[in-house]
């Protein structure tokens, strides 16, 4: 455990810092006024700081809420009345003088189980954000792979389609029919869900009864019945409504 004293009065930070040594604290440095406090405790680092009320024109106070790395701090001074207002500011104790042997081993059991406890924490912090960060790599895996396929429920079961074997989704009589490469299935999920799931890399919506794979797009036809079409590899033959005019460049760009 490393500390620095902040302490106005050189005989009794002396006196302190033998007590301190004597007990196996590493006293890494003393000031007599809170300026140069605070430039010793953001320098150095302390686990604790023994910190006096009352410095000269800025009190012990003034320094914590000047400090940038917060040591634990244990308050040691000969004014009792301060010892609420000590605690308000999380300090760990508050140590009246003349300080004895025995109420400065307790201060220093207090700030050893509080060291204990913030590491135990972080190594389990450490240890929950490692479980995290393993369940999002999984998960990122899991997605990966859940778009190489869809879940597709006909009327007696859930089939799970490879995306790459799949033509079109096509609108019709209040069901889904799903033009696969070999075969089709039949689904009561409605086209508007399929557009939510599908990757938009691999399948666009051309009108308000179809969405179609990039992939098994054959031609674009520029002239059919007045306006734009789509040859699909299985021959089918897909209007192109006029909201969906700019999905088309999605085909031309891939």
């Amino acid at each position: 455990m490393k500390c620095v004293i902040v302490e106005d009065e050189k005989l009794l930070a002396m006196v302190l810092e033998k007590m301190l040594k004597e007990e196996g604290i590493e006293v890494l440095g003393w000031a007599d006024n809170v300026d140069e406090g605070i430039r010793l405790i953001d320098e150095l680092k302390p686990d604790v700081l023994f910190l006096d009320i009352n410095l000269g024109d800025k009190d012990g106070f003034y320094l914590l809420s000047k400090i940038n790395h917060k040591p634990y701090v244990v308050f040691v001074t000969a004014y009792s009345e301060y010892a609420v207002k000590a605690f308000e500011r999380n300090a760990i104790d508050y140590i009246l003088k003349p300080v004895s042997r025995e109420r400065l081993k307790n201060a220093i059991d207090k700030v050893s189980k509080a060291i204990e406890s913030k590491k135990l924490n972080e190594n389990y912090q450490d240890f929950i954000e490692e479980k995290i960060r393993s369940m999002l790599e999984r998960l990122s895996y899991d997605l990966s792979n859940l778009q190489k396929k869809i879940p597709i429920e006909t009327e007696n079961e859930i089939v799970l389609v490879n995306c790459d074997d799949i033509i079109l989704f096509q609108a019709s009589e209040g069901l889904t029919v799903v033009n696969l490469k070999q075969g089709i299935l039949k689904t009561k999920t409605p086209l508007k869900e399929f557009e939510v799931k599908l990757s938009k890399d691999k399948f666009i919506r051309v009108h308000k009864s179809y969405i179609i794979s990039i992939n098994a797009v054959k031609k674009i036809l520029k002239n059919y019945i007045g306006g734009l079409a789509i040859e699909l590899i299985n021959g089918n033959i897909i209007p192109v409504g006029r909201m969906y005019k700019e999905n088309i460049k999605k085909i031309i760009d891939t």
